[in-house]
């Protein structure tokens, strides 16, 4: 073998392994992808708790969102920044009543 040949190998060699191994690696369907992207859409944000019987036997007892009471903690003028800030938290409603979940 003459030493021009040898790189030539060497590089046919490379571009053979680089090629082959790239078709071992498992690709991802379509479909498990679009799982996937569902699956951490769910996720996002908090979840409605479960408000089975904790409505003192009023019926239908829903999980809703509600404003939570604002902190009087609050001093200095760097609040006001977030005086749009209105989080809301979790309750069980049942008749127009409210019950913590």
């Amino acid at each position: 073998m003459s030493m021009t040949s040898s790189p030539l190998i060497i590089l046919l060699s490379l571009f053979l392994l680089a090629s082959f191994s790239d078709s071992l690696i498992p690709k991802p369907s379509s479909e498990s992808a679009k799982d996937w992207a569902a699956a951490e859409k769910t996720r996002l944000g908090s979840r409605p708790p479960s408000c089975h019987n904790k409505c003192n036997e009023c019926h239908p007892c829903m999980a809703v969102q509600v404003p939570t009471l604002p902190s009087h903690s609050r001093v200095g003028p760097l609040d006001n920044r977030y005086s749009n800030y209105k989080p809301l938290g979790w309750k069980c409603r049942c008749a127009g009543h409210f019950y913590n979940p």
